[in-house]
């Protein structure tokens, strides 16, 4: 008898997860894949380069030294923590036309994260970045996790939720700069978003990354593509 009641209460909890984080999660996620899928086709050969988990204080500027020897716009999705230990990195890529968007406060998954978590995270996340100076538009959630209040939330602040195409597992110490830049040159299509990073990561991974990019920025552009920051693709509404 006991048993049946743990595992009634067990399927609740189950079903109400279900409803409350993974639907909006993969729901969302997928449809914004499949929607840049379907304009690929038709769409112009243009690139997305965004980068998550930063500000950190060694990799971000040679990762920016590189876009600007390279003349390559990106879309910057900062912990806020990170960014308001970095002020003069957010000031640099202020001064220099990087977006800039949020990547929660403190780098948590909302996947399991109480209601009031995540209205407190999103709230506190927005307000760091505009002691900052930033006007912030875009916000992409660590590991692409949502849920209900996250949506609500969003919403409430004027946010954008930001997806990405393709990824190139940069954060993995498995990777290589050599498999990172083949990756990347395999997966995009025109119009694509490409989610990087220059923050944490195993072993040193934002380096491999930066590595990554000397090789394939210039094979890119070889192949008649141009780079854009993110904000200039979905404008105030990017999804």
């Amino acid at each position: 008898m006991k048993w049946k009641k743990w595992t009634k209460r067990a399927t609740a909890v189950g079903a109400g997860m279900v409803c409350y984080s993974v639907f909006p999660t993969y729901i969302l996620k997928y449809r914004w894949i499949l929607k840049d899928r379907r304009q690929a086709e038709d769409a112009e050969k243009i690139l997305y380069l965004t980068f998550d988990d930063g500000p950190d204080t060694v990799y971000t500027n040679k990762l920016l030294d590189l876009l600007d020897e390279q003349k390559v716009p990106a879309t910057f999705f900062m912990v806020a923590e990170s960014a308001k230990q970095h002020p003069g990195i957010v000031e640099r890529m202020k001064k220099n036309g990087y977006s800039i968007g949020i990547h929660s406060q403190k780098h948590e998954s909302a996947m399991l994260q109480p209601i009031g978590k995540t209205g407190r995270d999103l709230k506190k996340s927005v307000e760091i970045m505009e002691k900052l100076g930033v006007d912030i538009k875009g916000y992409r959630p660590p590991w692409g996790h949502l849920n209900l209040a996250s949506l609500y939330w969003i919403k409430k602040l004027h946010l954008n939720l930001v997806f990405w195409d393709v990824m190139a597992q940069d954060w993995s110490a498995d990777e290589t700069p050599d498999s990172i830049c083949n990756k990347i040159l395999r997966r995009v299509f025109p119009g694509a978003v490409i989610c990087l990073h220059d923050g944490r990561g195993e072993n040193g991974a934002p380096g491999r990354t930066i590595e990554a990019l000397e090789k394939a920025i210039p094979l890119l552009k070889k192949q008649g593509y141009v780079f854009r920051n993110a904000e200039e693709k979905y404008g105030e509404k990017i999804i």
